[in-house]
């Protein structure tokens, strides 16, 4: 009897992480192309009002996605071909390229003028899976010139960065 109790323990102790992963997959955005019939989805980490990026896939194609929010009306574009590069959690470092100039969406918040730009960085599977091992540590976001704006993230918003990674992989 005792043996039969352990048992039934040890394999809700073992089946607990994987019910706990499944639920941990909440997309932002989740929709069907009704032509190709592709899954788009996105999972949004907003980190503070100047700094949000998402995990995005389509198909086979995966994507990191930058947002950033400058004070003042902004007259710079951030050009094609702009880096972002993540510190991961085992101290390496991924670089990504940006695939479209980012123009400035100018917006008031309270009685601030803003800028807001939206950077489009293709990853691959392989990267993913790191980050999905390891997560993000570190963002810097590079602007235009030398100008660039850095994100450090925290133990819990690391472990978002790997269990988003894994959503979008698995998705």
């Amino acid at each position: 009897m005792k043996t039969k109790f352990l048992l039934l323990f040890a394999f809700l102790l073992f089946s607990i992480p994987t019910i706990t992963n499944a639920q941990k997959c909440k997309y932002t955005h989740e929709k069907v192309d009704e032509f190709s019939g592709k899954v788009e989805r996105r999972i949004v980490q907003k980190h503070n009002f100047y700094f949000t990026f998402a995990f995005y896939r389509l198909g086979d194609e995966y994507r990191l996605e930058s947002y950033v929010n400058i004070p003042g009306d902004q007259a710079f574009l951030i050009p094609e071909g702009s880096k972002l590069n993540l510190k991961l959690g085992d101290k390496s470092i991924m670089e990504l390229t940006s695939v479209k100039n980012a123009t400035p969406q100018s917006f008031v918040s309270g009685t601030q003028i803003f800028s807001g730009f939206a950077m489009t960085y293709p990853i691959s599977k392989e990267q993913l899976k790191q980050i999905e091992e390891v997560g993000i540590k570190f963002i810097r976001t590079y602007l235009k010139d030398e100008s660039y704006y850095d994100m450090a993230l925290k133990k819990k918003k690391i472990e978002k960065t790997k269990t988003y990674a894994s959503c979008i992989v698995k998705g």
